[in-house]
């Protein structure tokens, strides 16, 4: 991956960051105790910034048994020195607690028993019960809640006293810092297990657990920073690939992505892409995704379409040729393929599936017609629908070969697939069928991930709800054709084309009411958000 990605955009499973710890740990000498330290530390920096000053704060600090407790404890300390009010509750005894968590609860009890101020600002007590707690928050009348009950351990529902303790948190008025993720969220497919922390700040240690990005993550995390707890960089990127680990994009690698244009470029040397899709009472989706192709960078788009609707796309398309399709009654007919050999001796990248429809003939010509095509493609919509059943099959005649690029939403997915699947692990489940059928999988949701056959996987770092309406689909599917005929890698072909499209709806979002949004906005907003990206493009 570039050097540019920061720690803020690794997405990292419990399983890598435990793997990562171990590695500093064992192979470089850094105790876990000074890890603890340096997180606390940097926590405690990062809640001042948010939620400071020291000296009018009063924190009430709930801190579990585990390590999660143990940041917890020394962001205690920590806020008491800084000159905080701070009341410490622990859902378990010392007793309970081993190594680097009990060190620090015996520093913290050492310090509220000692002379002089800092002890004065500190209490600490062990959680009786709801009542109880509820009596001591009024007595203290806290500013903040720092939550560091549960941490990246958590695969499981939450359970008492500490799911009683959560349930009550989230119906106090004062703001909430989380520490490394709210305690209920799975750290990596963002599940709420039950119950789960409302933060409105987040501080995760070393790298962003993938929760925080996917699932429910964004709706409970807050707003997220990443401290550093003096973990080698290059220990994070070796762990960075494992399954259910992710790269989320951003603009420098949308900078480093797409190809500059010499001065002397033409429309051929820059890719042509072309387009197969349309159907009666669908002309929109084929427009929009040839749109969306040239801007994406494609030199020369050409749209093939039923030739019923041929002069319809052809009146919208002015700068974009349309090729008639010959058509049966019941959809488009085999000799498209024959109709379509030209133009494909031209193009760099092929789109199939915008608005074809489910006509039985339509469906078995693509699929034919798929079964003969060597060139790097989209498959989208009801193009995807063609292939159900057929990808990874013994008898098949489509051979992805990591070429293609698969562009489902969640229902698309389930027909692809023909087996029930678990969308509640968006990573991991895009992970497994980009393998299983070699080829780049962009999984549409919020966020979207790009997985590709060798593991190589990306979450979108923009975009939002406003594109949660018609048609930004084909404008996805375009993008990323435009960006394959101008030589990109499918997998990143695909990222790029996710960052961008979610790009010009953050443009968008900016300007006006995110609930406006029309597909077609995308298109008149994506040279602004290009220009914005990644500036100039000519060398």
């Amino acid at each position: 991956m570039p050097d540019h990605r920061s720690p803020r955009d690794i997405l990292l499973t419990a399983e890598a960051m435990r793997e990562a710890d171990r590695i500093t740990i064992q192979d470089f000498g850094l105790p876990g105790f000074t890890l603890m330290e340096t997180a606390g530390r940097n926590a405690t920096s990062s809640i001042l910034d948010r939620f400071g000053p020291a000296d009018t704060m009063r924190a009430v600090i709930l801190c579990g048994k585990g390590n999660n407790g143990g940041d917890g404890l020394v962001v205690a300390r920590c806020l008491a020195e800084a000159g905080a009010h701070v009341h410490v509750v622990c859902t378990a005894s010392h007793d309970a607690m081993r190594d680097d968590p009990a060190h620090n609860f015996t520093l913290l009890a050492k310090l509220s028993e000692a002379e002089g101020d800092v002890a004065e600002r500190l209490t600490l007590t062990q959680y009786d019960d709801v009542e109880a707690l509820d009596a001591e928050a009024n007595a203290f009348r806290p500013t903040l809640y720092v939550d560091a009950m549960l941490g990246t351990g958590l695969t499981s529902e939450v359970r008492e006293p500490i799911r009683s303790l959560v349930e009550w948190l989230t119906r106090q008025t004062e703001p909430v810092a989380a520490i490394d993720i709210p305690t209920g969220l799975h750290s990596d497919t963002g599940n709420v297990l039950g119950v789960c922390v409302h933060a409105d700040q987040t501080v995760t240690m070393a790298s962003i657990k993938a929760g925080l990005v996917v699932g429910h993550g964004s709706i409970h995390a807050g707003e997220v920073e990443v401290v550093d707890i003096g973990m080698p960089r290059h220990v994070l990127d070796g762990v960075a690939t494992g399954p259910g680990c992710a790269f989320r994009t951003t603009d420098a690698d949308l900078r480093s992505w797409w190809p500059e244009r010499s001065r002397d470029a033409h429309k051929y040397s820059v890719g042509m892409t072309l387009v197969v899709g349309g159907a009666p009472g669908y002309t929109g989706a084929p427009i929009m995704a040839s749109l969306a192709a040239a801007r994406a960078g494609s030199g020369y788009v050409a749209c093939a379409c039923p030739e019923s609707i041929q002069p319809t796309l052809a009146q919208n398309l002015t700068a974009i040729p349309t090729i008639p399709l010959p058509e049966w009654e019941a959809g488009l007919a085999p000799e498209m393929v024959t109709t379509l050999a030209e133009p494909l001796e031209k193009a760099r990248a092929l789109l199939v599936g915008p608005g074809l429809g489910r006509e039985r003939e339509t469906q078995s010509s693509i699929q034919s017609f798929l079964a003969t095509i060597e060139h790097p493609a989209v498959i989208d919509a009801d193009g995807l629908n063609a292939i159900a059943g057929s990808l990874g099959a013994e008898d098949t005649d489509l051979t992805p070969n990591g070429r293609w690029i698969l562009t489902p939403h969640g229902g698309e997915f389930r027909r692809l697939a023909q087996e029930k699947v678990d969308l509640s692990d968006p990573v991991r489940t895009a992970q497994t069928y980009a393998r299983r059928w070699n080829v780049v999988l962009l999984l549409k949701g919020h966020p979207s991930v790009v997985a590709a056959p060798d593991g190589t996987t990306f979450v979108g770092g923009t975009g939002g709800p406003a594109l949660a309406v018609a048609g930004t689909g084909d404008v996805l599917a375009g993008l990323c054709a435009g960006f394959l005929a101008q030589g990109l890698d499918p997998v990143l072909a695909a990222a790029a084309a996710m960052h961008l499209g979610g790009a010009a709806a953050d443009r968008y979002a900016e300007q006006a009411d995110p609930r406006t949004l029309l597909a077609t906005d995308l298109l008149d907003l994506l040279p602004a958000a290009a220009q914005a990206c990644v500036g100039s493009s000519i060398r």
